[in-house]
């Protein structure tokens, strides 16, 4: 058994695990068992190349961290999850630039085609996920994978300030989301010697939909869907005190709050409550002041910059249209990942960084590359769009490029 966890604030690389290492940073009042595990990779360790190297298990392109890597052989089972914001057809990193789909494909292929694992369940945490794996996962490389939306949804924070249950006070953030909490706590409670991935799947798909709130999401599964008869146990292990837990198909954990929170507005609500709680006249209060409204100028900008350029393109009446267009299901979000990747750069160059807000742009991008437009087109109309960048860190281009 091989396990892989990736998350937004690091890169976790063990071969044994116990579920509640996970579970101490999403559950309010939650018990620490999280200091003193080693982390493998974090910080401006964890980089595309390196997530990918370490699925590969090829240490001789590893830089910095440990130099772990996933040394699996033929008869191996492997669970990766990986959690972080997210986009169309991109996932988000603490480093730039961002994992874009096909390169993730392309390296579960290069796995399968190296014979080192016997079958692979993938776990996804992300806006849009659905789009990582959605007309570009084929059957038959041994792959099941879940996502915690569809492609064209955010997926939602929960366990926030002033939910109930919620954080500890010293905790301005959300602690979990609806997809992953769901998958962990079900985790938590049965017994996954019994418990299948489908069962796991069609609970955690009722939980995340929260259907007693306007708040969730659609959970979907993509390749091959045979693989989720198997039982948990082969890829997460399982809770000895949970061996004699029969398996309720039934969801008996407490429905998720009607609060939940949309993922890209995360940062927003995070600011806010620094704001409240902060002394009046404080400088806390002040940074957490400037904070947001640094936030909400970022994305001011990249929501206006992107309309002006699709009306530069299209003209006005035809440009939403094409911005907005989602393609037909099980059709990938671009023809050309190559183009999508460099007209994210000629945005980025004249009008400032993404980051992971404008993340929720690449559909509209993929869609400039669809249409036919060239990179010369692209720059002429950022370059008309966007007379100014931002000064704030959500806009600066210090870190890098998105692509």
């Amino acid at each position: 058994m091989k396990i892989l966890l990736f998350s937004c604030m690091m890169t976790l690389l063990t071969m044994k695990r116990t579920l509640d290492l996970a579970l101490s940073l999403t559950v309010p009042q939650g018990e620490d068992v999280y200091k003193g595990v080693p982390k493998d990779y974090t910080g401006d360790n964890v980089t595309v190349d390196n997530v990918l190297a370490v699925i590969l298990g090829n240490r001789s392109a590893i830089t910095g961290g440990s130099g772990k890597v996933v040394d699996s052989g033929p008869n191996d089972h492997i669970f990766i999850y990986y959690t972080d914001h997210g986009g169309p057809g991109v996932l988000g990193m603490p480093t730039f630039p961002y994992l874009y789909s096909d390169d993730l494909i392309d390296t579960l292929k290069k796995k399968h085609a190296s014979g080192t694992y016997k079958s692979l369940v993938f776990y996804l945490e992300a806006c849009e996920s659905g789009s990582i794996f959605e007309g570009l996962l084929p059957e038959g490389l041994n792959i099941y994978a879940t996502t915690a939306a569809n492609a064209e949804e955010s997926s939602w924070g929960t366990y926030c300030p002033e939910e109930d249950p919620s954080p500890p006070p010293e905790y301005d953030t959300c602690l979990g989301d609806l997809y992953s909490v769901a998958w962990m706590e079900d985790s938590e409670k049965n017994n996954l010697r019994e418990e299948s991935l489908h069962q796991q799947y069609e609970l955690v798909k009722k939980r995340t939909a929260n259907p007693n709130s306007a708040y969730g999401s659609h959970v979907m599964q993509f390749g091959d869907i045979g693989l989720s008869q198997e039982k948990l146990f082969l890829y997460i292990g399982t809770n000895p005190n949970n061996d004699n837990h029969s398996v309720i198909d039934d969801n008996s954990l407490a429905p998720m709050s009607s609060h939940a929170v949309n993922q890209r507005d995360a940062d927003l609500l995070h600011f806010w409550h620094k704001f409240r709680k902060a002394p009046e006249g404080s400088s806390r209060k002040r940074e957490a002041q400037k904070q947001f409204l640094d936030a909400i100028s970022h994305r001011e900008h990249i929501d206006n910059s992107m309309k002006h350029i699709g009306q530069l393109l299209f003209g006005i009446e035809k440009a939403t249209r094409v911005l907005q267009t989602i393609r037909p299901t099980g059709q990938p979000l671009v023809d050309d990942w190559s183009c999508l990747k460099k007209l994210v750069r000629t945005f980025e160059t004249h009008c400032g960084s993404l980051s992971q807000y404008g993340m929720k742009h690449m559909r509209s991008i993929a869609n400039i590359c669809n249409a036919g437009i060239t990179k010369e087109q692209m720059a002429e109309a950022a370059t008309q769009a966007c007379d100014r960048v931002p000064s704030n860190p959500w806009s600066s281009l210090h870190k890098g490029f998105s692509a």
